[in-house]
């Protein structure tokens, strides 16, 4: 009794081997694989000349993950069996995998000389030269395969694939369409030509062949993950959320999609969302700087202050010189007002980096904040020495100065900052105010505020200073529009209230003046000394008004 396969090969000639056989089959298709190996073997002791049984033994091997015996076996059977194909083919696979990559194209291309009609044979032979990186031998291959078999899929596949690589965008589009016509519901061919789409520029269309990948296939994660980077470069974050949401159902612990989508809930403001998804990246990857440091972000955004130091704190254990999260600790603490912190930690920066002018800048302002305006003189000069022709260092100099009451020395370091950014509104706004304060130059005040105005036109507070400009000039009509218009846009700061108080006074409109300072009374902690300057003010007027009663 004999039994043919698909290749027409004797299974065996004798009764137990067939027997084994059959044995070894049903263990095979029901996925007892150790058991069809026993089985096998004992038909090849009947029939010890069968190059099919032989083959299968060494598939077997490869199903329990005996590669190398399986290797071993495969190479007696190609010197005992040298045109037996199915062996070959399955040698020609093993020697791929194993990544060798010439022994697998000497296999294929002897199976060709055997048989040249093994489309097989000719596809796997084409894909070994393409990773090789000799197209110029894929594409004869593939381009002779299709001249045989014009509707072979994966030929047409693998030659849009190399025109991909190539940067052939064009000739790649073609060969994945004639697949979409021969075979839609191939959604590899739909998600290349999304890709290709994707380079070109044509988003739109690139979004159309991802989601009709998705109506093929649910669940080819890599049409959502395009899909999520293509919403991402038009900065459609809730579409991109919604992509790589999908993405975490079929694949709930890709740690890195919680990590991207932790950024984009940050992004849209989720912040209970973003933490959540943060502390899934620590559970994994407990010392994930870029998960510590955003999570560390979205919790100061909540306020959670002490949370968002301890965050921070950790990163900076892992990486002692970590300047992001030095940096946003100062932040912190500056909300907090907690100066004397917020220097200690500028202080460390610069204890291992001196080569970045913006920490000197820093830690001068955070003294300039903190009232120790001699401390920030010397901290800014520090800086000078180093970076003398860095504007924000003289203009910070400039501001502690300002507050020393040296105003001649704030005046050249101010000038020195426009001489280097004749562009800098602060430093521009600063003097033009500065001058209008003390009454002196005005036109040229006039000047710098309306140059500093151009370059920031919704700035409330050099709004306010051109409105002090036009009041110094006596343009009150003028300053009193424009300071208006400066309290509408910023509505809490005192100074600006008093300007227009003042304004009202110098109109004779006492009542109007008391109401402006009286609002201005409710703001007076952001501003050192004026509670005292406007009660007086407010005071002098109601005596005025009684006086004219």
């Amino acid at each position: 009794m004999t039994v043919l396969n698909a290749e027409n090969d004797v299974v065996s000639h004798s009764e137990k081997a067939y027997f084994e056989y059959l044995l070894g089959y049903e263990a095979e298709i029901t996925g007892k694989w150790e058991d069809a190996l026993d089985h096998y073997i004992n038909a090849l002791k009947f029939d010890p000349s069968s190059a099919y049984l032989k083959t299968q033994i060494s598939f077997m091997l490869v199903k329990l993950g005996k590669i190398q015996e399986a290797l071993a076996r495969l190479e007696e059977v190609a010197i005992q069996h040298p045109d037996y194909v199915p062996g070959l083919l399955l040698l020609g696979e093993l020697y791929n995998s194993q990544k060798r990559v010439d022994d697998a194209i000497r296999v294929y291309e002897n199976i060709l000389k055997i048989n040249p009609e093994k489309n097989e044979a000719s596809l796997f032979l084409g894909v070994l030269y393409a990773t090789k990186g000799e197209f110029q031998k894929a594409v004869a291959i593939f381009s002779s395969l299709l001249k045989k078999d014009p509707d072979n899929i994966m030929a047409m596949y693998y030659m849009g694939s190399i025109n991909m690589e190539n940067k052939n965008y064009d000739k790649a589009e073609e060969f994945f369409k004639k697949i979409t016509e021969i075979n839609p519901s191939f959604d590899a061919a739909y998600l290349n030509l999304g890709i290709v789409k994707e380079i070109k520029g044509d988003l739109k269309a690139a979004e159309d062949y991802y989601k009709q990948v998705l109506t093929i296939n649910p669940h080819n994660l890599f049409a959502k993950e395009r899909l999520a980077q293509l919403y991402l470069t038009e900065k459609s974050f809730a579409k991109a959320i919604k992509e790589l949401e999908g993405i975490l159902k079929e694949s709930p612990k890709n740690i890195d999609v919680h990590q991207r989508l932790g950024l984009l809930y940050l992004q849209e403001k989720h912040y209970d969302k973003a933490i959540s998804e943060f502390r899934i990246v620590l559970e994994a990857r407990p010392n994930d700087i870029v998960s510590l440091y955003y999570l560390s972000i979205v919790l100061a955004e909540l306020k959670r202050y002490d949370e968002a130091v301890a965050e921070l704190k950790k990163i900076i254990s892992l990486d002692p010189k970590n300047i992001n999260a030095f940096l946003n600790l100062a932040l912190i603490y500056s909300r907090q007002n907690r100066y004397a912190d917020v220097i200690k930690v500028y202080e460390e920066i610069l204890s291992f980096e001196k080569q970045k002018p913006e920490i000197y800048v820093y830690l001068g302002n955070a003294h300039i904040q903190a009232k120790e305006y001699a401390k920030a003189e010397v901290v800014l000069k520090e800086g000078l020495n180093r970076f003398g022709d860095n504007e924000e260092l003289h203009f910070n100099l400039a501001v502690a100065y300002e507050k020393m009451g040296r105003f001649d020395d704030m005046v050249m370091h101010l000038k020195r900052t426009i001489e280097l950014n004749p562009n800098h509104a602060d430093a521009l706004n600063y003097l033009g105010y500065s001058y209008a304060d003390k009454g002196i130059n005005l036109q040229e005040a006039l000047s710098l505020v309306s140059r500093a105005l151009e370059l920031k036109p919704d700035s409330g507070y050099i709004i306010d200073s051109l409105g002090w400009v036009y009041f110094k000039l006596g343009r009150l009509e003028e300053a009193l529009k424009t300071l208006q218009k400066a309290v509408g846009i910023v509505k809490d700061d005192p100074v600006l209230h008093e300007h227009i108080g003042d304004v009202y006074e110098s109109m004779d409109n006492h009542e109007a003046a008391i109401d402006a300072w009286t609002e201005a009374l409710k703001f007076h902690e952001k501003e050192e000394g004026l509670k005292e300057r406007v009660e007086k003010k407010i005071e002098s007027v109601k005596q005025k008004i009684k006086k004219m009663q």
